[in-house]
């Protein structure tokens, strides 16, 4: 299955799933002149998030029709696809397992490493088509890792890497884990520092500079670095400069712009940074509740209440892991 990104505020998780570095610049946009991409319907983004919660737990036969449902509804995402690839892998289906990794090529797709590895596809390895869709992926790839200064994507991308394999570990022990908690301040800490470096010397690392996906890796760097406020206030209007150029997602602004009023002590704009009350996942201090759905959907992110809903899912996923 594919993995998530994991963003955590504090100690108290905050996901969204793993992309390779947000939507496709306007340019990209025009060039490729796709048809009119379909408005998913509520119905369809609650039946994506009710399969990938079905999957991830391991019923993929109750996964798959929401599947379906989800993206004749209109949610096409490459993260969805593949997810539905990997379900109908696991349940011998390998023809409609190839459809959908075809469209998860179609929809940008680049994670050709973890394809590579996923045990969930190894019912579908040997069969006609599936090397020519992997050779897409690793095209795509190849998209996403051109950079002018290959030397600090790769740094970039394994500092990532690392950040997330912390995470992962003290989500999974349910965030009881002292160990991750301590390696987790190191690794942030390292992190800012080499950052803040970076960034003095050659200014933010757009995707001229280290690709697309080294730059979602920056962002991630930077939304984890609350031990330096500062510093997350000196990249946020770098990082509104990139997105007005095409080089960066409204998405990522949004959470960093969130990020950092929520740590000056500020309202949010978007209701991206949670916490726990009542045992419910609510959004921080929020500005003006009643229109947050509208400053959400400007950026592309969907309603409050599928937020709220993801959060929830997550939470079962993970009391029903051993």
């Amino acid at each position: 299955m594919r993995r998530l990104v994991i963003l955590l505020t504090a100690l108290n998780l905050a996901a969204c799933a793993h992309s390779s570095g947000g939507a496709a610049t306007p340019a990209e946009t025009q060039a490729a002149a796709p048809a009119p991409r379909p408005v998913a319907t509520p119905e369809a983004r609650k039946a994506a998030m009710e399969a990938s919660g079905l999957a991830a737990a391991g019923n993929n036969e109750a996964a798959l029709p929401l599947f379906r449902a989800a993206w004749e509804g209109g949610v096409r995402s490459n993260n969805l696809a593949y997810n539905a690839a990997c379900a109908a892998s696991l349940l011998n289906q390998g023809e409609e397992a190839l459809t959908w990794l075809g469209r998860a090529a179609d929809e940008g797709f680049e994670d050709v490493a973890h394809m590579k590895k996923d045990t969930d596809l190894d019912n579908v390895r040997g069969l006609p088509g599936f090397a020519a869709v992997e050779k897409r992926v690793a095209e795509e790839a190849e998209k996403h890792l051109k950079a002018a200064d290959p030397a600090l994507r790769d740094e970039l991308l394994s500092r990532m890497e690392v950040d997330q394999q912390v995470r992962m570990t003290l989500m999974k022990s349910n965030f009881q884990d002292e160990a991750a908690k301590k390696k987790l301040e190191e690794v942030d800490a390292s992190n800012t520092a080499w950052l803040k470096d970076v960034i003095a010397k050659k200014g933010w690392p757009g995707q001229a500079l280290v690709g697309k996906k080294a730059s979602f890796a920056a962002w991630l760097l930077v939304q984890h670095a609350d031990k330096d406020v500062a510093f997350q206030e000196q990249v946020l209007p770098l990082l509104e400069q990139a997105v007005a150029r095409g080089e960066g997602s409204k998405q990522n602004l949004a959470y960093l712009t969130d990020r950092v009023l929520v740590n000056t002590g500020k309202p949010q704009r978007y209701g991206t940074q949670m916490e726990e009350v009542n045992g419910q996942m609510e959004p921080k201090n929020l500005e003006d509740p009643a229109n947050v759905d509208g400053r959400r959907a400007a950026v592309g992110l969907g309603t409050m209440e599928e937020y709220k809903a993801s959060f929830e899912a997550m939470r079962k996923q993970a009391e029903q892991k051993p």
